[in-house]
């Protein structure tokens, strides 16, 4: 983590700063909720409300349970084990089975002490097996992982931060990393796949090649990258560069038509960079084959940042899971949100929020993964429901994985 999700430097760094020097001794929280945490399978107890985090019932939502806890996890070895900090999910389907990339360690906090987790389902999501632990690499930070697959490999992508406390994301020297595997159980050496300082976000793909949106370290502009073989991207256009609006994680969405939409996460001021005031703001921006020109960006969503954002293509419905803002206290949910109107012609849309999945203090970062015609997984990360704390407190607080179906045929 850095300070640019806290907004107030001096506050949020000694905060964090306080955090970090005794993240080592903190021993994880009691719960209730009976889980394994061994990495994919194991018993978990469903939830059907939120508590003080909010109800939760929804009649297109069924399944919600806890996949990893941190709330049980006793270890501080985040490198080979699960700790009690687990976030920044993804989820994909490859070679007839649901695959499962998690992050764990101490806290947000940037530091080596951290791992990414792979499991496979074979059977819907119903239960995961652990298949491979990539620790932390060059005494650096490991976060935000990816997956995509080219020809008959899959490969993953994340972010190596030097484990240093700044703001808007500076000074972390980010190192853009891939992996690959033709297994699922063994894989390559994480190594650099582009230049330093860009973050990339969730690569998509059209016509033979992939396309992702990067963000440059703090958070002054997005420029998009491309590859063709998932190991070499090469810097393409600027999707949107105004500094002062901080952007960052931007999501790529092809429409039919191969328009291409980013929709670019915009922290704002550093006085709305918690979300707790101020503008809530996401830029829609817009790009045509063969995606050589810097975008253009018409139009922008207010009233909603989506932080951390996931969007899909469900019966010509594009949906899209992030992070909601709830305002001057702090607390935020994931929630799965629906964009319409003008989506092949390149112009304004409209948000429509469905409804919040089970999610409190840090939360977000979704993956979804198709288990037949109407149903697809979900996970996400979240904070304890019941303790539903603010946002920076959270980032230093236990987090588990979570996961639910939707059943797109009672979406209304």
């Amino acid at each position: 983590m850095t300070a640019r999700r806290g907004g107030v430097a001096a506050v949020l760094l000694g905060l964090v700063a306080a955090a970090c020097s005794d993240a080592e001794q903190i021993a994880p929280s009691s719960t209730t909720t009976n889980s394994s945490g061994t990495g994919g399978s194991g018993t978990t107890t469903t939830t059907g409300d939120g508590g003080t985090g909010g109800a939760f019932l929804h009649p297109w939502l069924s399944d919600a349970k806890i996949l990893v806890s941190g709330q049980s996890a006793a270890t501080t070895d985040c490198r080979t084990g699960i700790c009690r900090h687990n976030e920044n999910t993804d989820l994909t389907v490859w070679n007839g089975a649901i695959y499962l990339v998690h992050r764990t360690a101490m806290s947000q906090v940037l530091g080596p002490n951290s791992s990414l987790r792979i499991s496979r389902s074979t059977d819907g999501g119903k239960s995961f097996v652990l298949l491979a632990t990539l620790p932390a690499v060059m005494d650096r930070d490991l976060r935000d992982p990816h997956f995509f697959t080219v020809g008959n490999a899959l490969h993953l992508e994340a972010l190596a931060r030097l484990p240093v406390l700044s703001e808007k994301d500076s000074n972390v020297d980010t190192i853009p990393l891939g992996t690959s595997s033709t297994d699922g159980v063994t894989w390559t050496d994480l190594a650099p796949i582009g230049p330093n300082g860009w973050s990339y976000w969730r690569p998509q793909q059209r016509q033979g090649t992939w396309y992702s949106a990067a963000y440059a370290d703090g958070d002054t502009q997005v420029a998009l990258f491309s590859s063709t073989d998932g190991v070499h991207w090469t810097q393409g256009p600027t999707v949107y560069a105004v500094s002062e609006d901080t952007p960052l994680e931007t999501e790529l969405t092809f429409m039919p038509s191969g328009k291409l939409l980013a929709l670019v996460r915009m922290d704002g001021t550093e006085a709305e960079l918690l979300g707790e005031q101020g503008r809530l703001r996401t830029k829609i921006c817009w790009a045509d084959p063969p995606y050589d020109k810097a975008f253009d960006c018409p139009a922008e969503i207010t009233g909603q940042r989506l932080d951390g954002p996931l969007s899909f293509f469900h019966g010509g419905r594009l949906f899209v899971v992030a992070r909601k803002h709830l305002g001057k206290d702090g607390r935020k949910r994931t929630a799965l949100f629906e964009l319409t109107g003008d989506l092949e012609g390149g112009g304004a849309l409209s948000i429509t929020e469905h409804g919040e999945l089970p999610s409190a203090g840090d939360t977000a970062y979704a993956g979804a993964a198709a288990i037949d015609a109407n149903r697809t997984l979900l996970t996400w990360y979240s904070g304890n429901l019941e303790k539903d704390e603010g946002w920076v407190f959270g980032m230093l607080d236990v987090t588990d994985v979570w996961q639910a179906t939707v059943d797109f045929s009672k979406l209304k």
